[in-house]
């Protein structure tokens, strides 16, 4: 039975926050609706200087409180290593105090539901992110039948498989042979001559926004509806790949 403190709680705003990329973007959403309150984004290289200042500005302009807030969810990545870093613990800063719920999604999922209303009927997603080293993070999806993309409880997409790491021209010999792909983010814009060399007609790049911590909100709803959540302690971004570890040098002697 659920009780009148978990309803109350069900019925805050959630805070999404996302950083697998170089735009830093934050919402407040409604979690009932899955609408958005208020948000903001930066475009910067390192979001340490300007995330905690989005999330502030986003609270404020809704008039809302950290203390107030059902959840807060973190885009997870696979991502910008650092950006990932910073998401998280500016995430698990603010969720420590009032010990708020913290949710953590995916961020490759997160750019396939930002692709889902512009996908044609039976068109598979392919969200790429830029993994660096001429390579992207991928994975393919299928949208979810029932529901607007934006209700957070009946739409959404299905995962086809695992995360890929791997150099764009090898991306097309992963996917079905008979299936429309529609490909977007930041790894597909950078890379679309190679992957469309090797999709051919069946292969289409949408221009999106994303992913969007709209989405991350939409899809941290849908685990809070299960009785998911993440241990502050525990939690931990998914890189994609090992980092990069550098030797220390030598010292003459």
């Amino acid at each position: 039975m659920t009780t009148i403190l978990e309803q109350s709680i069900s019925a805050r705003p959630i805070l999404a926050i996302e950083t697998s990329t170089k735009v830093a973007r934050v919402a407040l959403v409604d979690a009932q609706t899955g609408v958005r309150l208020a948000g903001a984004e930066a475009a910067a290289e390192r979001h340490s200087s300007n995330l905690l200042r989005l999330c502030v500005e986003t609270m404020e302009r809704a008039r809302a409180t950290i203390a107030g807030l059902g959840a807060i969810a973190c885009g997870a990545g696979p991502g910008s290593f650092t950006g990932l870093r910073v998401g998280l613990a500016v995430a698990k800063g603010l969720a420590m105090p009032t010990g708020i719920p913290l949710v953590l999604v995916s961020s490759l999922e997160a750019l396939a539901l930002d692709m889902r209303p512009a996908a044609a009927r039976g068109e598979l997603l392919l969200p790429c992110l830029d993994a660096g080293k001429g390579q992207v993070f991928a994975a393919l999806f299928e949208a979810r039948d029932g529901g607007e993309a934006g209700d957070g409880r009946d739409a959404g997409v299905i995962s086809r498989g695992d995360v890929w790491t791997v150099v764009p021209d090898l991306i097309p010999g992963q996917l079905p042979d008979d299936a429309s792909i529609m490909s977007a983010g930041p790894g597909a814009m950078r890379y679309w001559d190679v992957l469309v060399a090797g999709l051919g007609t069946r292969g289409r790049l949408v221009e999106v926004a994303g992913p969007s911590a709209d989405a991350v909100a939409v899809l941290a709803l849908g685990r809070l509806g299960r009785g998911e959540s993440d241990d502050l302690d525990a939690a931990v971004p998914s890189y994609g790949r090992a980092p990069d570890i550098t030797k220390p040098r030598k010292t003459p002697g």
